[in-house]
């Protein structure tokens, strides 16, 4: 038989669509990729939270345990220092290869220039899927993502009096709209302090370290209430990402600065009874704030959202050394926390071990993408649902990295740049970081 000429061309133009229509109807049973809320924790301990969840004092955490897993998080040692673990959790590297090594390069302070590596979000965008990012350690400057960014100076606020910083957010103008959310120190009154502290005559001491403490509290309960209040209308007022990762540092400011008073003998300090008293329940109280906070971001996500929380390490208290007790990141212990339950998690009875660079590829691989053989981490297998992996199976490529960082400049153009930049807010920060015993 003959056939026209014109007929083969036809059909073979055919053939792509044909078998886009076969692919399509192969893939039809395959899970989609969840939308998935990463909630950092800084400072989270089990240590400290499984007692309170025992006593049902944490029943947001205690939910995602029920129909989730637990993981012990190994963290980097010894020396544990937010920056470096953080930015370790996000790109799944080494400081080694992600550049991020301390709080300070030199005098100033590291910010994402100093970033060397891809972070979790930018691959995810690379590959088409929506990213938010709030409050991240070292994402300012902003850098442009594919979707939102808002970087950890959100949290110094006008109503303080602190001055304008630019590339606040990604893109730049969302700093404005997101300037009614934020909470100033100044306007967080004491009635909503008073849930947190005791005794009778804290708002009107007679011991000047308990009006020392009181502030400092005033401070952290603000930073996190702007974080959260961000965060949720960000997730309220659009479509919310297919990842969505939120950082909270109130839980380990608290447990440096009242350590001592929830814990009188595990430091060498003569203390009032009256600071004792006015913060002696402070650090479980603020546990459960941190498991409130939880609960209204998964009020407001898709129900079918996988959750995932993580801290950077866990809490030990004051370190006894042969040079005296030790504060700083030496309380910082090496164990931190992942709980985790939605689609893609299996549900567990006891408890897996982990670390801080197995996030990213984990991530990666529930949303079916090839981990990069130069990542330090490894892939949770125990933790991933068996059915809703089995048709994804983790593969690998070299690396991620093209060599170059996007940041965002003041217009929210995309810029490329390692030069070092500072903000108006950065001695601020510097303090904060020595009252805690990070920097000298």
């Amino acid at each position: 038989m003959r056939v026209d000429r014109r007929t083969v061309v036809a059909l073979f133009l055919l053939l792509p669509a044909a078998a886009s229509l076969v692919l399509g109807a192969g893939c039809a049973g395959r899970p989609e990729p969840p939308k998935v809320v990463l909630l950092g924790i800084d400072g989270m301990d089990w240590q400290v939270a499984e007692p309170l969840i025992e006593e049902g004092r944490l029943p947001n955490i205690a939910a995602i345990l029920e129909r989730g897993v637990k993981v012990d998080l190994r963290s980097i040692g010894p020396e544990m220092k937010s920056p470096i673990i953080w930015t370790s959790i996000a790109t799944g590297k080494t400081p080694q290869k992600h550049g991020i090594n301390d709080f300070l390069d030199e005098s100033r302070l590291f910010n994402s220039r100093g970033w060397q590596a891809r972070a979790v979000w930018d691959i995810l965008g690379e590959h088409g899927y929506t990213v938010g990012v709030v409050n991240w350690w070292l994402s300012w400057p902003a850098r442009t993502v594919n979707g939102y960014m808002v970087t950890e100076r959100i949290v110094y606020t006008a109503g303080d009096g602190y001055p304008e910083v630019p590339d606040v957010t990604a893109p730049s103008e969302l700093a404005l709209e997101l300037a009614p959310h934020t909470r100033a120190v100044s306007a967080t009154p004491n009635s909503e302090l008073a849930p947190f502290l005791g005794g009778d005559t804290w708002d009107a001491p007679d011991d000047p370290t308990v009006v020392e403490g009181v502030e400092s509290f005033r401070g952290i309960l603000a930073a996190d209430q702007t974080v959260l209040d961000v965060s949720k209308y960000l997730i309220e007022s659009r479509e919310q990402p297919d990842f969505l990762a939120i950082y909270f540092q109130g839980l380990d400011v608290t447990c440096h600065r009242y350590w001592g008073e929830w814990d009188p003998t595990s430091i060498d300090i003569r203390m009032s009874d009256e600071l004792i008293g006015t913060f002696d329940e402070l650090i479980p109280l603020y546990y459960e704030r941190i498991d409130a906070a939880i609960g209204e971001i998964m009020d407001v996500v898709d129900e079918n959202s996988t959750i995932i929380i993580c801290s950077d390490h866990g809490f030990r208290g004051p370190f006894r050394s042969r040079e005296g007790i030790r504060l700083g990141i030496w309380m910082h212990r090496e164990i931190g926390v992942l709980a985790a339950a939605g689609p893609g998690i299996a549900q567990l009875p006891g408890r897996v071990n982990g670390s801080v660079f197995d996030i990213t590829p984990t991530l990666l691989a529930l949303y079916n993408i090839p981990i990069g053989r130069d990542m330090d981490g490894f892939v949770l297998n125990e933790i991933l649902e068996e059915d809703f992996m089995s048709s994804r199976p983790v593969s690998y490529i070299p690396s991620h990295e093209d060599g170059r960082l996007a940041e965002s400049g003041d217009d929210g153009s995309s810029v490329e740049s390692d030069e070092p930049v500072e903000s108006a807010v950065d001695e601020a920060i510097k303090e904060k970081l020595r009252s805690l015993g990070y920097i000298e």
